[in-house]
């Protein structure tokens, strides 16, 4: 029993010191890429509501949801839309999400502007759910990392202009809340395909696909042939699938790009409908990228990614 005893008392030694390396370890997120993205596709989705009139449709008193109805339905944060009768009190949240947004995307006071967008941006998404997408449970999580995540960051207001030092020590738990959530994503996103119709070894799903309104080049037929049926379908399933497992090796950097790519390639594929929660995932996929990541390799063995 104490050979048994021993091998287990330092397995367990092992795994616990690896944990609190891999979530207490120093950070080198590029936090910087993830701020701008998330804070640019909120400014630029709030911008489109504006414009369009779609803001007041959707969050107004004398929307989708009536303010009569609404109090009895909705809750906190959202019920902030509800505090006043006065109308213009949705425009006041409006360009109070505007100014939050547009502060995290600069850097300026970035924690406070993390917790502030955050807070607006899951209270206008509950005001009314008929307007939740994919895009507003990705930016659900990346911003809530960025409350916690290290400041100020390199290429922020808080740095450059407020002149507030670098932290010196940071820890990763933070950025491995943002990852474990991406690969959870992925990894129920595969589920959910295999469970529905795309099947492996198979490619009509993805043909059906192409003859939908969102699709950008109807007349494309060579994206509708047997073989790119084929690639595009068991592709897509392979990447998403190990995606869990492998951006954890060696083969991180080339994974998390392929995956950006897939993700602007269905941007011009696809209709204005998908355009943001692409744009938000690609936000999000930012948070695997390390500041050692785009360095010029000195020798030739540099060039895998760790």
């Amino acid at each position: 029993m104490a050979p048994t005893r021993f091998l287990f008392s330092i397995l367990t030694k092992t795994t616990l010191r690896q944990l609190d390396k891999f979530f207490f370890g120093p950070d080198k997120t590029m936090w910087d890429l993830v701020r701008i993205g998330s804070g640019l596709t909120i400014l630029l989705s709030l911008g489109l509501l504006g414009v369009s009139g779609n803001y007041e449709r959707y969050y107004g008193h004398y929307g989708m949801l009536p303010r009569p109805e609404a109090i009895d339905v909705v809750h906190w944060p959202a019920f902030l839309f509800l505090m006043k009768s006065d109308p213009e009190w949705i425009w006041r949240i409006y360009w109070a999400t505007v100014a939050a947004a547009l502060c995290l995307t600069f850097g300026l006071w970035t924690r406070v502007a993390a917790i502030a967008t955050f807070f607006l941006y899951v209270a206008t998404i509950q005001r009314n759910l008929m307007s939740y997408n994919g895009e507003a449970g990705v930016l659900g999580f990346t911003l809530a990392a960025l409350i916690f995540a290290p400041t100020p960051q390199r290429f922020s207001l808080d740095h450059l202009l407020l002149k507030k030092p670098l932290p010196e020590v940071t820890e990763s738990w933070a950025a491995r809340f943002l990852q474990l959530n991406i690969c959870l994503m992925y990894f129920f996103t595969t589920a959910g395909k295999l469970t529905a119709q795309w099947d492996i070894g198979r490619g009509e799903i993805w043909y059906n696909i192409t003859l939908c309104d969102w699709f950008r080049f109807p007349d494309a037929e060579w994206l509708r042939t047997r073989w790119m049926c084929w690639l595009i379908v068991n592709g897509s399933l392979l990447l998403e699938g190990s995606f869990a497992i492998l951006v954890w090796t060696r083969l991180r950097l080339l994974l998390v790009l392929a995956m950006m790519s897939i993700h602007v390639v269905i941007i011009v594929l696809f209709g204005n409908a998908l355009f943001f929660f692409n744009v938000a995932t690609i936000a999000a996929l930012c948070g695997f990228l390390k500041t050692i990541d785009f360095k010029w390799p000195k020798k030739l063995g540099d060039l895998m990614p760790k």
